[in-house]
């Protein structure tokens, strides 16, 4: 029998999928991945077909094995991670009822008053909600409201389905699963949850009128949950009889795969959207409702989290917005259009000149939750340059995910020492020091940039035996790779311009961005 030398994470993101293939000490020995086909309906609306999904992973995960040169029978388990907030409505058969509402989808938003009438119908608010479940009750990421949406607009298909499950139910079950099995730590996306106990809620699903029999079963990360399939085996490149092990959720797994698994840490992913996360070993809760709780893979904990819908896809926006010229030129050199960016950023001075950007292109987030707000630059003068358009867009994002710290610092979680970055924005020296200097707290970055995908390498490690517990596999998977220490002088001038940052959206909260919201049809 060979040797269990390694592991897969299964990573199944917003626009693609991806397979990496790990050893023991956390090293990536392949990668492969696949985009996903997204699709745009109408204004506000984005879907996904289900089958797509799988056939990506499929195909990346064979991609990963031909490139590696592994022998297959060397792997000794695999688990996943996914979007967190679309679900699955499919049949017991396994066909699916409708393509995949994306958590960026807008159009749960009319659900919003009638959930807070159902509330009040039964003698309870936003605030009683949350205090149960532990997540805000109004956001259009979650996918509760989306599938209150459904079960109104499109009744037929709520009722064709048998099964409601997430993005991992759809991973595990293609790879060999017996069943559509989620994780228990995500359970409490769907809103009708016990957000301490993590357990299936009854009052609320009754208040919420859904059919609590439909949701899919939970089981603890790092569970075996079956085997892969020799069809799966003739699909992938893989062999018949490897574990499969629950895995979790995208920001859970980046967490651990930065090692953030105690109090004291936080770790921060500024990718396509931003997530902060804080560990507690007693059941968290936000005095402003404003951050969502789950729990944590296999020691039976909490995180509390804070969400930025924008984050680096501002970046990004940037990009294709404004800087055309430095994307052909680092395609023409072979280079990373965002270290132009981030070097034309590095000649603005700290602040940029007052020049501050308000990064909610896709309505805010923790901890405003107002679907009206908009991006906005404001304090511009004839002295600004592209260098401060491109900074002050660094520093409002950092300023969001401040906004967000703020409010994880008053769930009552012990200090935080330092903070653990990944996403693209860890790959770059400015990002990272503009994040220690407006937090005011050391920041740190790991080797492995995929530290989601690690995350999920990691609960396979675990699940499979490769490793004794979940800590044993941090101490020998997570590696850190730099440190930045805040400027004292930065900190200084970032505290002023976070006042204003906050002083601009209560100036524009009541009235101008629900105008310009209106205009724009939303």
């Amino acid at each position: 029998m060979a040797e269990k030398k390694y592991v897969i994470g299964i990573d199944a993101g917003t626009t693609g999928v991806r397979t990496l293939i790990f050893n023991a000490a956390g090293d990536i020995r392949a990668m492969a991945y696949h985009e996903n086909p997204l699709v745009f309906p109408e204004p506000g609306k984005v879907e996904l077909d289900a089958q797509k999904i799988i056939d990506g992973c499929h195909f990346s995960t064979k991609k990963a094995l031909e490139e590696s040169g592994i022998d297959p029978n060397e792997i000794g388990g695999i688990s996943f991670t996914f979007m967190r907030s679309s679900f699955v409505l499919r049949k017991n058969d396994g066909s699916f009822v409708r393509d995949i509402i994306m958590w960026q989808d807008l159009r749960c938003q009319e659900m919003f008053p009638w959930m807070e009438e159902q509330l009040n119908k039964n003698g309870m608010t936003p605030k009683d909600f949350y205090q149960i479940s532990g997540f805000p009750l109004c956001s259009t990421t979650w996918p509760s409201a989306k599938i209150y949406w459904v079960k109104k607009h499109e009744p037929q298909l709520y009722e064709e389905a048998d099964v409601i499950h997430s993005i991992h139910a759809l991973l595990a079950h293609a790879y060999g699963a017996e069943g559509f099995i989620d994780d228990k730590e995500d359970i409490g996306w769907w809103g009708i949850i016990d957000g301490t106990k993590f357990e299936y809620e009854q009052k609320l699903a009754d208040i919420f009128e859904v059919d609590i029999d439909k949701y899919a079963k939970n089981i603890p990360a790092g569970t075996v949950i079956g085997h892969t399939t020799e069809e799966v085996a003739a699909k992938t490149g893989l062999v018949a009889g490897i574990p499969i092990i629950v895995g979790c959720g995208d920001h859970q797994c980046a967490a651990i795969g930065m090692g953030n698994n105690h109090e004291g840490l936080a770790s921060l992913v500024l990718g396509t959207c931003g997530l902060l996360v804080g560990h507690s070993h007693v059941p968290p809760r936000d005095p402003n409702a404003s951050c969502q709780v789950l729990g944590t893979p296999m020691d039976g904990q909490w995180e509390i989290e804070a969400h930025s819908n924008a984050a680096a896809s501002s970046f990004r926006w940037l990009r294709d917005a404004i800087m055309q010229t430095e994307f052909s030129v680092a395609k023409q050199g072979n280079v990373d259009v965002y270290d132009i960016m981030t070097a034309i950023a590095a000649e603005a001075e700290v602040g940029c000149q007052g020049l501050i950007y308000l990064p909610w292109n896709a309505g805010a987030n923790c901890p405003h939750y107002d679907a009206t707000a908009r991006g906005a630059f404001i304090g511009f003068t004839f002295a600004h340059r592209r260098a401060e358009i491109v900074r002050s867009v660094m520093e409002g994002v950092a300023f969001d995910i401040k906004d967000m710290y703020m409010n994880l610092v008053q769930a009552g979680l012990p200090k935080f020492e330092v903070l653990r970055l990944g996403g693209g924005a860890a790959r770059s020296p400015l990002w990272c020091q503009i994040v220690a200097d407006v937090l005011n707290m050391p920041v740190e970055t790991v080797e492995c940039e995929e530290s989601t995908a690690l995350g999920a390498g990691m609960l396979a490690a675990t699940g499979c035996g490769m490793y004794n517990n979940l800590q044993d596999a941090i101490d020998n998977m997570v590696k850190i790779k730099d440190r930045y220490e805040p400027v004292p002088k930065n900190v200084v001038k970032y505290e002023e311009l976070y006042k204003i940052f906050n002083d601009a959206y209560e100036a524009l909260k009541v009235k101008v961005f629900p105008e310009i919201s209106s205009y724009q049809g939303y």
